[in-house]
């Protein structure tokens, strides 16, 4: 990018030097309200209902894998540290050892850390066992299934140094090489990110194992980084949260495959810690609206009930949106190449399976919040055989509503076109809407974005990344589907505009959808509570606008102001090339580009260069060089791994009284 839109990505460097340092964390005027949903009361609360919801789970106690069970067991334990029925169970699962056993052995070490003390001896002696002949604390897996691996073998190793576990490591070696991976890998993190970034199902993982190193750790360093870990990724869900939706480009949205994707009522893994600590989503913080929802039962949402570990008032704020809007978000998301050099050891994954040169700009995001909607857009380096790419979500609009359906995405039908649909057993279709095309690419500013998709009559990646997991096996015919496709959810009112656009609002909250390439038109689908908008053609797309009634006052004027704008498709047919001017004057200008996955676009005349694109901007996040800045427009955090470990420092945008 040229400076003058570098710089306007950059926004402001704050400087702790120009602001005024404090020496702790900072203190903030709280109203006392029991409602207040960022409390330390509050989220108590929150935590006392989750646990004691969660110990009246009914679960299979003969059942050998505890993925599901030991989250009951430590729910029970809370509730009464003497349960039989939660004694007698963990001498079943703690010996599992198969697929998924990652799972159990990250919450077995919760359980012994944290209660220990009340189980049988005769329980204990079998954890000792189990814990020191079990070879894979040091192995592979996805990147959530490593750290759940490091952190319980970690906990493991303190506990006993002085045992033989595998390997022929001793407890306290295999306590400093999973350390060696907390510095490495968190280190990693604050330069480039993650690859499993804000996963609807599995970020959520990834801090409740986190929390186990948090709330036991007896090395302070460890617990210093698990805190800087947890800070990082929550940080990120905080900026990213908004009315209850994690706002995309999201990876590993496998709730699109499953029927559990997001809804503002609070429906997907991730959702629920949003919920708990800063009180996102349409759920009344009591025990009938809890135990009355199933989403959460088996999700990792106990595990963050049962931990002392709370986020930073700053963190909550942010993820409240106590804080002005809108705001601008730009992000890069590095591969699993950049991410997996921490896990390799002599000792169980000895090499990395990851074939690609490391890149920290894989992917790239583009987000913008309003106090009332929010967009999302991202872009992808071509990698067809990358398994996330079949589940990551690229592009989405998220608006304030009571309705469970408050967002919608635009999609090409591409990964899962031949799976049946569970219910009706008919090919999915044109119904298929996970993961993210190869063949549509976007660029976004502010409250607009411009999306275009090529599509040639027969795949060329046809025959390749099928995958073997039957669960996610990528079914798709030769011959494309040639239609990009909106699903709008059908609450939301809508109206046809001039041009053959399609213009909807949601109570204050107005978007508009002109095609390109073709005309919108209205379908059927098998999608319960949406409806699918179409547009059908080799070379189609849509301008996509969102505003609300304090900047458009009407649905009618912002109609008329939309229709207004100008859109330049002159050069479409011959150059996959498309303009558009949106309401507040911005020129968005795209070239498809055929041999990327990215495309060749400008704002306001300037190239957009993703190569350069910043690894984390916006007022209240940034991170750079290993350092991070998280504020709520009063006071601030300042991380800094660039070193060895993390050093925290804390400032205000105010003088601190004396």
């Amino acid at each position: 990018m040229a400076d003058d839109l570098l710089d306007s990505l950059l926004g402001v460097d704050l400087e702790v030097d120009e602001l005024w340092a404090l020496a702790d964390p900072p203190t903030y005027e709280l109203n006392g309200s029991a409602t207040d949903s960022i409390g330390d009361g509050v989220i108590a609360h929150r935590k006392r209902i989750a646990v004691r919801a969660g110990a009246e789970i009914p679960f299979n106690r003969q059942e050998a894998n505890p993925k599901q069970a030991f989250r009951v067991v430590l729910c029970r334990l809370m509730e009464d540290p003497e349960d039989e029925i939660a004694l007698q169970y963990i001498p079943i699962g703690l010996r599992f050892r198969d697929k998924g056993d990652t799972f159990g052995k990250s919450a077995l070490s919760r359980i012994y850390c944290q209660f220990g003390d009340v189980l049988p001896e005769s329980t204990r002696e079998q954890i000792f066992d189990e814990v020191t002949t079990y070879e894979g604390w040091l192995t592979g897996g996805t990147e959530n299934h490593i750290a759940m691996r490091r952190t319980a073998g970690f906990l493991f190793g303190e506990a006993f140094p002085k045992a033989s576990f595998a390997q022929g490591l001793t407890g306290a070696e295999l306590a400093a090489e999973c350390f060696r991976y907390f510095k490495e890998y968190g280190r990693l993190l604050y330069q480039s990110s993650m690859t499993e970034f804000l996963s609807p199902i599995y970020h959520s993982c990834h801090t409740a194992t986190w929390l186990n190193v948090y709330d036991f750790a007896k090395d302070p360093q460890a617990k210093l980084c698990a805190r800087a870990i947890l800070d990082w990724m929550f940080a990120d869900l905080a900026t990213n949260s908004h009315h209850g939706i994690i706002i995309p480009p999201a990876t590993r949205a496998k709730g699109l495959m499953t029927d559990s994707y997001q809804l503002s009522t609070v429906r997907s893994n991730t959702q629920w810690s949003a919920w708990l600590y800063w009180g996102a989503g349409n759920v009344k913080e009591t025990y009938e609206a809890v135990a009355g929802t199933t989403t959460w039962k088996q999700s990792p949402f106990t595990l963050h009930a049962v931990s002392d570990y709370v986020p930073e008032r700053i963190v909550r704020n942010l993820g409240a949106k106590r804080v002005d809007t809108p705001y601008r978000l730009f992000q890069s998301r590095a591969n699993k190449a950049a991410i997996d050099p921490p896990s390799i050891n002599p000792y169980g994954k000895t090499a990395s399976p990851y074939p690609q040169q490391p890149d920290v700009r894989y992917a790239t995001r583009s987000v913008y919040v309003h106090k009332n909607y929010a967009i999302g857009a991202g872009t992808r380096k071509a990698e067809i055989d990358e398994p996330t790419v079949r589940h990551a979500h690229t592009f989405g609009v998220i608006w304030k509503d009571t309705h469970p359906r408050n967002w919608l995405f635009v999609v090409h039908p591409y990964w899962y076109v031949n799976r049946p649909d569970e219910e009706s057993g008919e090919l999915l279709g044109a119904d298929d809407w996970s993961g993210t095309s190869p063949f549509l690419q976007m660029v976004h500013w502010e409250n607009a974005a411009l999306l275009l998709a090529d599509l040639p009559e027969k795949d060329p990646y046809h025959g390749q990344a099928v995958g073997s997991n039957p669960k996610w096996i990528s079914d798709r015919p030769a011959e494309l589907h040639r239609q990009l496709n909106v699903f709008v959810p059908a609450t939301v009112e809508q109206a046809l505009g001039p041009g053959g656009g399609v213009f909807l609002r949601t109570d204050d909250v107005y978007i508009s959808l002109r095609p390109i390439g073709g005309e919108a038109i209205w379908e059927e689908t098998c999608r319960e509570g949406y409806r699918r908008l179409a547009v059908h053609g080799k070379c189609v797309g849509y301008t996509v606008e969102v505003g609300d009634a304090d900047e458009y006052g009407t649905f009618d004027a912002f109609r008329e102001q939309i229709a207004s704008c100008e859109l330049d498709v002159t050069e479409l047919s011959r150059d996959k090339h498309v303009r558009y001017h949106s309401s507040r004057g911005h020129a968005l200008d795209l070239h498809y580009d055929e041999s990327s996955w990215r495309p060749n676009a400008h704002v306001n005349g300037t190239r957009v260069d993703y190569d350069r694109w910043p690894i984390c901007e916006s007022p209240y996040l940034t991170c750079r060089d290993g350092v991070m800045h998280v504020n709520d427009g009063q006071h601030g955090m300042r991380v800094d791994w660039s070193c060895a470990l993390p050093e925290y420092t804390y400032y205000s945008s105010t003088q601190p009284r004396s």
